[in-house]
């Protein structure tokens, strides 16, 4: 009986043995597959993020943006085109502050535009650089406060409209798609 007592520990012993070795390797490839799936996991979810935070960014960018061109085309329209005579503190609080701080944005943030809002900026900052040049020309170097408002249309840069519809509605549209 002992002999059969000693056949049968000596396999019980050799099948815990195999059986843990087994184990060991089936675990230890789970863990290998279980952090490879987790580093993709978190691969993806840092993309996600990133991706949220541009979002997040472009739509404050376009904000901005948004405001201060209805802030100046309703300046424009309901009053700056208006004016009998030259007014200093119209024409510098708002025009000129958000002429300059539309081109700022646009220039200091170009990388949070959507690419389809590229060349629509290029536009705007070129008819900004046209108006703050002429701008600082007129009020500045010749300080004439007599000359009315400052145009650039009709010296070939014409206020972009396509592009400021354009910017007005990527910022809805991106804002709707974030708050959603």
């Amino acid at each position: 009986m002992s002999e059969l007592l000693k056949q049968i520990l000596g396999s019980t012993i050799i099948t815990t043995l195999i059986t843990s070795v087994i184990v060991y390797f089936f675990h230890k490839r789970t863990e290998r597959q279980n952090a490879l799936i987790k580093r993709e996991f978190e691969k993806l979810s840092q993309k996600d993020t990133a991706h949220f935070e541009w979002r997040k960014s472009t739509v404050e960018l376009l904000g901005q943006v948004y405001i201060h061109l209805n802030r100046t085309s309703l300046g424009f329209k309901n009053s700056y085109s208006k004016l009998k005579k030259y007014d200093p503190f119209y024409e510098n609080e708002i025009m000129y502050h958000s002429n300059k701080h539309i081109r700022d944005l646009l220039i200091n943030n170009g990388h949070y535009l959507p690419p389809e809002l590229l060349d629509e900026a290029t536009k705007l900052i070129e008819h900004f650089d046209v108006w703050l040049t002429k701008y600082n020309q007129v009020r500045t170097v010749e300080k004439n406060d007599q000359a009315r408002q400052i145009y650039v249309g009709p010296d070939g840069f014409p206020f972009p409209e396509n592009a400021e519809k354009m910017f007005k509605d990527k910022y809805m549209e991106m804002f709707n798609g974030l708050h959603e």
